[in-house]
């Protein structure tokens, strides 16, 4: 079993019409030079339940993670996991709760 270091877990609110803009930095957890090889975006339900967002996520600048997130449900929150695995090996992982709200 891997084990993975992880980010500190941020708030996101966005309404369920909106396709929001996020970005997870891995920066602080990374050495100078190190880069993102591979990545994994997932997203659940808290509580239980099948997700229905939609999340379209890029590499960038090879230390931080952006995406777009789409759809939810109002009232709903969500947990929207990122798993990276760096160039020198390191496995980290960044949380994120994301409540969808219709203001």
């Amino acid at each position: 079993m891997s084990s993975y270091s992880v980010v500190a877990p941020q708030i996101l609110t966005k309404q369920p019409w909106e396709k929001r803009y996020y970005s997870m930095d891995f920066e602080n957890l990374m050495v100078s030079g190190e880069t993102i090889s591979t990545k994994v975006v997932t997203s659940e339900v808290l509580g239980g339940g099948t997700t229905d967002l939609s999340i379209t996520s890029d590499i960038i600048s090879g230390q931080t993670v952006e995406m777009w997130i789409e759809s939810g449900t109002h009232a709903k929150r969500y947990r929207v996991e990122v798993r990276v695995t760096t160039s020198l090996g390191q496995k980290l992982e960044g949380d994120g709760i994301l409540k969808v709200r219709d203001r």
